[in-house]
This record gives C-alpha cells, structure tokens and sequence, in this order.
C-alpha cells in the first residue's frame, strides 16, 4: 500500500467525527429492544429524518440534532445558526421541505443565550424556518444548543437512506462556492455569505430529484466527513462499495485528506441506478452543485477506497460497525413504485 493511501485510511478511520458516532451503537441496541413502538412511524431509526404517516398524501419529516459541545462553549452565535442548518439538510435529504423548529437552549450567562437565539433567527430567515417552540434553561452548568425541524414530503417522493442497492452508483454532490469556516478548521461554510434565494436554489435540486424518483437513497454530509457519511449509508443499507478517491469533487489546491474530514455545509451523497446518473448529475449542476459519479455499490459489505490503480478495504461491516442501525425499511421511491406495479399485475383492479 502507498504511504498516500495509507495516510488515507488512518486520518479517516481515526477522526473524531466518525469515532464520536460509535458509542451510539449500544443506545440503539437498547432503543430496539425496549422502545415503544408506533404504529404511525413509517421509517426512523437509521434515518436523517424519520417518516411519520399520518393516512394523508403528505408524511411529515422530524429531525433533530445537537450543536457539539466545543462549538457551543465558543462561538453561541455560530452554534444556534448551526443548530438550525444541519436539521434543515437532514430534512432535505430525505425529500422533503422544513417547516417549522423548535430549540433547547441552555446557558451560563444570558448574553450567550442571547447570541444563541440571534444566531437561531439568522438560520431560520435564511432557510425560511420558523421557530414555533422550545425550552430554555437558565443559569445552567454549561453552554448547549439543539433543534428539532418538522418538514414535509409527499408520500411518494420520500427517499430512504439506507436503500442502495448493487450495482446502484454514488454521486456526490456539493456546493463548491465556499470557504474554509473562521469558526471551525474542518468545516467547508457554503451558506453565511449567501442569500437565502442563492441557498434554496441549491437545496431545491434534492426535492426536484425526489419528486421525479430518480434516488434509491440519501444522506446529505455529516461531521463525519465525505467517508464516514458514506460509511452510514453502507452500514444502514447493509451493503458495500467501492470509492474512487480521484472522482471527489473539491476544491482547488485542497488536500485530499483534510477534504475527506471537512464537514461541508451543502452537500450530499446519493445513490441512484447507472442509467439515472447523468440526468441526476445535470439537475444537481443546474442548481449550482458540483456533481460527479464516485463510486458503485456492490454486496460485499466492504467499503473499499481505490486511489489511482490502488485499493484497499477502509471498513469491514462483517467484522465492525459504526452505529449498528436496524436492517432499513425498504422506503426509497424505486421500491414502494416496483410494489405498487406488482400489485396492479397481481389484481387488474387495483388502483
């Protein structure tokens, strides 16, 4: 193996952005086992945002996250603004449009909840989100902020995360026009110097491609980095693939490395069969999203990175995990479609 694919394989599989998400296995575990279960909930666990169905056209999307600790302590205002922003790009990814949020907040000193707040409503103007409740804990032993965001998606336009399927391809898609974040070494901010118009645009692609059911799945780039966001995918649609490190859009002068660990503020990893890949590419670059083919998913359950003429197997599934989520409810589009069209052959009166 090269010292450069090796480099590789080390810095990624050693990030803290992947390490952080392990431990979640076990609460999962215990969530699977003992966890009331819903009859409502369409799809959850595993998910960027879990599909509620209610009996309507429409299922209602939440998500919810958690702004990391040191951000928090550091920069309030950029923690509430992100609090926002990556609840807003689960929901897209799944399809769908967010609505409203609701926020946790809690602070040593009330000047920090105030920057928490100012950067919550800067957020939720620029994504067009309104913050309809939440809970406030004054006087608190630290600085913490989180947010949940109801969305919605019709029903059958809701893409999955963990329906990838062989010989589906990987396009990673990502908003290129952006800067290295004054207020994170590995965060790549595409949104703080747009307008929310210029923003939209971009995060519109997914809802285009979800409606006309061009994706078999969806995650959009968490801080785990362009890897460890693929590696989620794999691990939840129990598959594996095989990764061209040369085919990664980034950015000029970038090394490969760091871009492997940033968290990008727009982007996205999809998968989608081979003769959808050009159309799906062309919506992305139609909405200002740079877009390439990185790689093609296979049975092995082995994610696999090749670097020029070299490959090496980066994660084994059959040996390790990373979060350990349940098999995936097949709910991508191309599934519930190629049911609906069985039960039409199997009864001529079904409608």
């Amino acid at each position: 193996m090269s010292g450069q694919l090796a480099r590789i394989i080390s810095e990624v599989r050693g990030y803290w952005g992947l390490r952080r998400k392990q431990p979640i296995g076990k609460l999962v575990s215990i969530l699977r086992k003992e966890g009331f279960k819903c009859p409502h909930v369409l799809s959850s666990i595993g998910e960027d945002s879990a599909a509620i169905d209610l009996g309507g056209d429409n299922l209602i999307l939440l998500s919810t996250d958690a702004v990391i600790p040191e951000l928090a302590m550091s920069k309030p205002y950029v923690a509430g603004y992100a609090a926002i922003l990556v609840n807003v790009n689960d929901i897209y990814a799944a399809g769908g449009r967010p609505i409203v949020a609701m926020v946790n907040i809690a602070f040593e000193e009330l000047d920090i909840g105030v920057k928490f707040m100012e950067g919550i409503c800067e957020a939720g103007q620029k994504f067009r989100v309104e913050v309809v409740r939440g809970h406030t804990t004054p006087n608190a032993p630290t600085n913490g902020v989180s947010a949940s965001i109801c969305g919605t998606v019709r029903r059958d336009a809701y893409v999955s995360a963990g329906g990838a399927q062989p010989n589906d391809v990987l396009i990673l898609a990502i908003d290129l026009e952006g800067r290295i974040s004054p207020n994170y070494e590995y965060g790549w901010d595409t949104t703080a110097l747009k307008t929310s118009e210029a923003i939209l645009k971009r995060y519109e692609a997914m809802r285009i491609l979800a409606e006309k059911q061009l994706l078999t799945a969806s995650k959009d780039l968490s801080n785990g980095g362009i890897i460890g966001t693929i590696l989620l995918m794999l691990e939840y649609a129990q598959k594996g693939a095989l990764i061209d490190l040369v085919s990664i859009p980034m950015p000029q002068d970038f090394d490969i490395v760091t871009w492997l660990k940033m968290y990008i503020s727009t982007g996205f990893v999809v998968a989608t069969t081979t003769d959808q890949a050009e159309h799906v590419m062309t919506i992305f670059e139609d909405h200002n999203l740079s877009a390439a083919v990185i790689g093609t998913v296979d049975d092995s359950q082995k994610l696999r990175i090749q670097l020029g003429e070299e490959s090496e197997t980066i994660f084994d599934f059959t040996q390790e995990s990373i979060v350990a989520p349940p098999p995936p409810p097949q709910l991508n589009r191309v599934t519930a479609r190629d049911s609906s069209r069985q039960k039409t052959k199997e009864d001529p009166n079904h409608k």
